[in-house]
């Protein structure tokens, strides 16, 4: 019995030696995350979350790193426990390492849990539908919603989840400088308040640079429209200080367009005005930047305005 168990073991060992040397050999230099944006709310208010889990390879060296806000309208933000860097024993790259803060199971496709008994909180999300693909090169990205539910400090609170997957080969910016720069980056996950929190709609919209050098792209997805939009003509409408050379948004307004159709001859999908609730600075390096923010406002569709609620990621 005591042979046949160290046989076992024995085994085991060189199965994860093996899966890691294969690891290794083809993916040398890579970065995989994946981002889960939580909006919802119960009978004591709205709840946000937002969890980033990033892993890396670099010449066989893996790395994984947290990066976590959470924000209750009552108590504003809490802090979590558990994010930041931890060790990828395992050196998983599709598959998002579990840390001791933070457990996952299941896949997008076909649903995600992530449990976290040191913070008191889970969240269960639904098969998640691929609304926006971005294949590039090395560089694959998609972005996606779902009905989801958390369960923190005893409370179940309904809402929506947004998400995105990236995969980048041959680019490691946890053991790397970032060549990625980011010029005035503004991304929004938001949450469209009609209906009961778990039948809200989602939009989401990603912008870099300023003026005739923006770029932007993303999506809406309510129970007419199912389409990818951009926004020509995103306008900061307030500025709030920082430590800095720069400024952060605190509003801004902007028109959307269907990502189809010719820029500039079709008219306006919809209008979207936004104010900063409260923000949470992360980073500062004295020209630029990283923040957090709540932000709500109002979506108009032919007519229509709807309540929006949702976080606004800061990058100058």
């Amino acid at each position: 019995m005591f042979f046949a168990l160290n046989r076992i073991i024995l085994r085991s060992l060189l199965l994860a030696l093996l899966l890691a040397g294969t690891a290794q050999a083809t993916e040398k230099l890579a970065y995989y995350s994946d981002y889960f944006s939580f909006i919802g709310q119960d009978e004591k208010g709205y709840l946000l979350f937002a969890l980033d889990s990033s892993r890396g390879v670099d010449e066989g060296d893996f790395q994984a790193e947290h990066f976590g806000v959470l924000y209750d309208q009552s108590q504003g933000w809490i802090d979590l426990v558990g994010t930041g860097e931890y060790p990828n024993y395992r050196g998983n790259l599709e598959k998002i390492p579990d840390s001791t803060a933070f457990q996952f199971s299941g896949r997008p496709a076909t649903g995600v849990t992530v449990l976290s008994r040191i913070n008191d909180l889970r969240l269960e999300i639904n098969p998640l539908t691929t609304r926006l693909e971005d294949n590039s090169g090395a560089r694959r990205q998609n972005w996606g919603n779902a009905a989801a539910v958390v369960y923190w400090q005893g409370r179940v609170i309904p809402g929506r989840v947004i998400y995105e997957g990236l995969s980048y080969h041959n680019w490691n910016s946890l053991s790397r400088r970032d060549s990625d720069n980011r010029d005035n980056y503004q991304g929004f996950y938001l949450a469209i308040q009609e209906d009961t929190p778990s039948a809200w709609q989602d939009l989401y919209l990603r912008a870099e640079g300023r003026n005739k050098f923006l770029h932007s792209k993303g999506f809406i997805d309510t129970r007419v429209d199912q389409v990818s939009i951009f926004s020509p003509d995103l306008e900061i409408s307030r500025k709030g200080w920082a430590l800095g050379f720069y400024r952060w948004s605190k509003g801004w307004r902007m028109n959307l367009q269907q990502a189809a159709t010719s820029k500039g001859l079709d008219p306006p999908f919809a209008s979207l005005v936004l104010n900063q609730v409260s923000r949470k600075n992360i980073s500062n390096w004295a020209i630029g930047g990283f923040a957090m923010s709540v932000v709500e406002g109002t979506l108009e569709i032919d007519g229509r305005q709807s309540k929006v609620l949702g976080f606004a990621e800061l990058i100058k």
